[in-house]
């Protein structure tokens, strides 16, 4: 029995709280202290492995500032060659399991990366800490019961997401619906399936993917509530008496049934750039704002929001944590071989800065540059009586489109404009074009089945919520004297089609789906030219 497990079934409350969530309110000294603690741990580890000197040479740093003096920053092909066979020998601790990622930014496919049994564990840590934060409604709260249920949506491994859902059944009682056994067999569609017809019999507490899925599977729920069909599970008293509660409530409220009719769920947990956009839709059909959390495959789960659902704590003991300002980013891409300057924790200040991080507990990475960028929103919360930085993810460094040196838009600018203009949309791609000499975005959007979309009307409105998400944005048009946005449509179908050419083709997972921001001239042609 794990540690957080005995202390959930000795009723030892407060010690789970403390243990999962007790960092939030720890001093930026005590904060520094760990970091400091565990790097010198982690460099000793480091410096007797073939990897570790490497990177680091043969003269391990003592301190933390001969380590930023000392030791490079990092990419994923720096560790490439000596990873792609997985060959324990070079690694510092003997990996419990090895976690891939899609390999989309690996010129080398998948990127593999060992994860020792600490590293692994942290992961069922820190959603235990998601799970109790997404829940409570005061600090100290908790409504963590043994055997609460999770529908299972995530993949399963080595990617690093069924990885965490085994280090959280493996560090407390939960339960999976289905089985992580059973379900890791099935293709996500039957897994989820089988997931809500199992939820109807048995309740579910807690939900943990990502939010663009959830909000979609509300929506679908809420269109198809109307053709209940007659089945045998109907027969099942606990499926009869959960549809004919949640009958009554939509009957007095005179709306379609939502999933929050049907479960009460305790918490909801998310990631991605996605979680800020469908934040509200969540709430509505799910009955709860989404937690959310920072995970990376090279990593683990190093950051989550608090139960304010505000910026994100960075966990201390997960990774030594370093941040490029935002200014000397672009100084390192005007000049290659310019060292860019960092900032620890405790140095940030309310800006934008790149994420640099090194692993603790025997992990490879050091000084890794992920590609993320992440912005400060305050240095400290009250609310949740914390002093430590409070941060939001702000962008995938590739996902950042550049107008005339004038005015950025991320990813997450895009798809709030496009969404919070209440357009029939199935999905959309953006790319930066030239017209006339002129840069500008090119929004192409495919329209849901059975709707129209004005192109004019929802230029009109991409166009003024842009300028709502994007300060610079009505500044670049009145200084540069053009319109910088264009919309065209894709046919009707053009996503799903393509994401089954990819299945066919036997493609990837993280390449089934085309990118948001910057697709290839050949993605973009394949949109283009499927018809219905």
């Amino acid at each position: 029995m794990t540690e957080s497990s005995k202390l959930l079934r000795e009723g030892r409350k407060d010690e789970l709280w403390t243990k999962h969530c007790g960092y939030v309110n720890l001093s930026t000294e005590d904060f520094m202290s760990i970091q400091k603690r565990l790097l010198r741990e982690q460099l000793q580890l480091l410096g007797k492995s073939k990897i570790g000197r490497s990177i680091m040479g043969d003269t391990i740093p003592q301190t933390v500032d001969e380590f930023r003096a000392q030791v490079p920053f990092t990419i994923y092909d720096d560790y490439a060659r000596l990873l792609e066979h997985r060959d324990e020998s070079v690694l510092p601790v003997k990996p419990h399991v090895w976690a891939r990622t899609s390999g989309r930014t690996s010129t080398k496919g998948p990127k593999w990366v060992p994860y020792p049994k600490k590293m692994y564990d942290r992961l069922g840590d820190a959603v235990i800490g998601a799970m109790l934060m997404s829940s409570c409604e005061y600090p100290g709260d908790v409504k963590l019961e043994v055997n609460d249920k999770f529908l299972l949506s995530t993949a399963p491994p080595p990617y690093t997401s069924g990885y965490i859902s085994h280090s959280t059944q493996d560090q407390l009682d939960v339960r999976f619906l289905p089985s992580l056994e059973e379900g890791e067999k099935m293709d996500y569609g039957s897994r989820v399936a089988l997931g809500f017809k199992m939820a109807m019999r048995e309740g579910l507490d807690y939900f943990m993917g990502l939010a663009s899925v959830l909000a979609r599977m509300g929506e679908q729920f809420e269109q198809q509530s109307g053709n209940t069909k007659p089945s045998k599970d109907l027969l099942n008293p606990l499926v009869l008496w959960r549809l004919l509660r949640a009958l009554i409530v939509t009957k007095v409220q005179n709306r379609n049934m939502l999933p929050k009719d049907l479960w009460q769920l305790k918490g909801i947990m998310s990631g991605g750039t996605d979680t800020d956009i469908y934040r509200d839709k969540i709430e509505y059909y799910w009955g709860f704002k989404p937690l959310e959390g920072y995970a990376s495959t090279e990593a683990g789960n190093l950051a989550m929001q608090s139960w304010n659902f505000k910026g994100m704590t960075f966990f201390p003991d997960a990774a030594f944590f370093e941040f490029i300002p935002l200014d000397e980013y672009l100084k390192n891409q005007e000049d290659p071989t310019y060292n860019p300057k960092t900032l620890l924790y405790d140095e940030l200040e309310v800006g934008v800065y790149e994420l640099v991080f090194t692993n603790f507990y025997g992990g490879i990475f050091l000084r890794y540059r992920i590609g993320d960028f992440f912005e400060v929103i305050s240095l400290g919360d009250k609310e949740i009586n914390s002093s430590l930085p409070q941060l939001t993810f702000y962008s995938r460094i590739n996902d950042i489109i550049d107008i005339g040196n004038f005015a950025r838009f991320t990813e997450r600018d895009i798809w709030k404009a496009i969404e919070t203009a209440k357009l029939p949309y199935a999905d959309w791609v953006v790319r930066k074009e030239t017209l006339n000499s002129h840069p500008q975005l090119h929004v192409y959007i495919e329209p849901k089945p059975g709707a129209e979309i004005s192109v004019e009307a929802a230029k009109q409105k991409i166009d003024q919520n842009l300028g709502v998400q994007v300060s610079e944005y009505e500044d670049l048009k009145a200084t540069f004297g053009y319109d910088p946005l264009k919309v065209s449509l894709l046919p009707v179908g053009a996503f799903s089609r393509y994401m089954s050419a990819q299945v066919e083709a036997g493609a990837d997972l993280a390449h089934i789906k085309p990118p948001h921001m910057q697709p290839s001239e050949v993605v973009l042609q394949r949109l283009q030219k499927i018809k219905d």
